[in-house]
């Protein structure tokens, strides 16, 4: 009797293996790895969702691919099925495609192989210890018109100090999980948060930014960003694992955002967008650049040259950037 029961309702859990790893290649034309369950591709640093549980069915499937090419690549984040079509039937679920500087995991409360409920998380997140206006990337979306589940895209950011533990419905422990840390569970304090919904398709890559909004002066210690193709991210655990199968979300050239309130020279919003290879900034003369550590070694000096400055931003690293008149102090990814 006992394992007839657990045939007809199984608890399955996809759990990732946590990894210190900073990120340091936002326009992913760097490395590319398999995702921990060898299903598809995710860009070095990243951790993307995947499934990779066999049995009497298999329930094997990735969430990200590589899109473009060697010089121009991007992910594919996609809601993918996870099972098998059995004699015209199909077992199994569609889990949502998510790409994090953290480790995505999902619990799948299962009944004959379709899916009841499901927990969703994303533990961790990188090293960050500065405090951006925003985040800016590139991202087209598209809903399948197969699918008659309302679904759209969410993506989210947040910074905290400390560290929370918790855990799923299943009883699995957790630290730093996402929606403990934005709760501020005893541990964490969360320091400043962002998010953004896209439910209408983009057919071409367009530029979207996710503003932070921060709850004190603190300055952070770890930061997180969530690409997510599913809003399930944001629903409770106890709703329905309902999630559109074939919606999928590219992004690319992810961007941390500074800046140092009016420049007093323009009279206008001085901004200074950072990546790993330079930064750039939303004014076009040529402007006089230093660059220093926080132990005040100059590190880069020049202008720039129509908004754009090259250097080798060290990831995690905080520096003091001067422009003109204004001074940031920034942290690359």
């Amino acid at each position: 009797m006992k394992n007839f029961y657990l045939i007809l309702s199984c608890c399955i859990v996809f759990l990732f293996p946590a990894q210190a790893q900073e990120f340091s290649g936002d326009n992913f034309n760097g490395a590319w790895e398999s995702d921990g369950g060898s299903q598809k591709e995710q860009p070095t640093g990243w951790h993307s969702l995947y499934s990779n549980v066999s049995g009497l069915v298999s329930m094997k499937a990735g969430t990200v691919s590589k899109g473009g090419d060697t010089t121009d690549a991007y992910p594919i984040i996609e809601n993918t099925f996870a099972g098998a079509n059995v004699f015209g039937t199909k077992y199994g679920y569609v889990i949502p495609g998510i790409l994090s500087l953290g480790t995505p995991w999902l619990y799948v409360n299962t009944t004959y192989y379709t899916a009841a409920t499901g927990d969703l998380g994303v533990d961790g997140g990188v090293e960050f210890t500065a405090r951006p206006q925003k985040i800016t990337f590139k991202a087209q979306y598209y809903n399948a018109p197969t699918s008659d589940i309302d679904d759209a895209a969410h993506i989210a950011v947040y910074l905290w100090k400390g560290s929370a533990s918790s855990t799923d419905i299943s009883g699995a422990s957790h630290t730093d999980e996402m929606s403990a840390v934005l709760a501020g569970n005893a541990g964490a304090t969360l320091i400043g948060s962002g998010s953004l919904t896209i439910d209408n398709d983009i057919d071409a890559f367009e530029t979207q930014e996710v503003t932070i909004d921060y709850l004190s002066d603190e300055t952070p210690e770890k930061m997180n960003i969530v690409f997510c193709a599913s809003n399930y991210l944001s629903k409770r655990p106890d709703q329905p694992l309902e999630v559109a199968e074939g919606n999928y979300l590219y992004i690319d050239d992810v961007a941390v955002v500074y800046g140092s309130g009016i420049d007093e020279a323009t009279s206008a919003q001085f901004e200074l967008t950072v990546t790993r290879e330079g930064f750039s900034v939303n004014q076009n003369e040529s402007l006089p650049v230093a660059i220093y550590t926080t132990d005040g070694r100059l590190v880069s000096l020049g202008q720039t040259n129509n908004g754009l400055y090259a250097f080798p931003f060290a990831p995690g690293q905080i520096y003091l950037v001067k422009i003109g008149n204004n001074t940031c102090k920034v942290c690359a990814l």
